[in-house]
């Protein structure tokens, strides 16, 4: 099997633009548990990303761990994805720390092209509160930076 970085950064890209459609503009329907489907989903994609590029060797001589311990938006998608993987951390958190708290804030607004539903998932980490849209969206920035400063094209294979 073809184990390119570049697959999995598409897939996470798929599942972001599916993120950004429920958190801002996802038409008459909404369904409470897809929210934080989503973002669970995004954050898994986002988090396993670098394990792809360990083992494409056209990235792995990067040390992308000491990247995501740098980086603000990475760690604490570790730390997200870690809690929930194994019901809690069982090692040091790389940010604030383990889940305290997830929660599913509904939107529902009438509009002159009708009903606009949205839903976002709040995050409590630690004892702070983050929005998942936009930890996704400085996830996904911060993993374009990665990229760009080593050169790298994220373009399909």
């Amino acid at each position: 099997m073809d184990y390119s970085f570049s697959k999995k950064y598409h897939a996470m890209m798929r599942v972001y633009e599916k993120l950004k459609t429920i958190s801002t503009d996802n038409g008459p329907h909404i369904d409470n548990a897809e929210v934080g489907d989503l973002a669970e989903a995004f954050f898994n994609q986002c988090y396993h990303l670098k394990d792809w590029v360990k083992k494409d060797p056209a990235t792995a001589f990067i040390d992308v761990e000491a990247y995501i311990n740098k980086t603000g938006p990475l760690r604490i998608v570790a730390d997200y994805c870690n809690s929930l993987k194994h019901a809690g951390l069982d090692k040091k958190p790389r940010s604030e720390g383990q889940i305290d708290n997830l929660n599913t804030h509904l939107k529902i607004d009438l509009t002159p092209k009708g009903v606009v539903t949205s839903g976002q998932q709040e995050i409590t980490l630690g004892g702070k509160r983050y929005n998942a849209y936009k930890l996704a969206t400085d996830s996904v920035a911060a993993w374009k930076s990665f990229f760009a400063l080593n050169s790298i094209s994220t373009d399909p294979p």
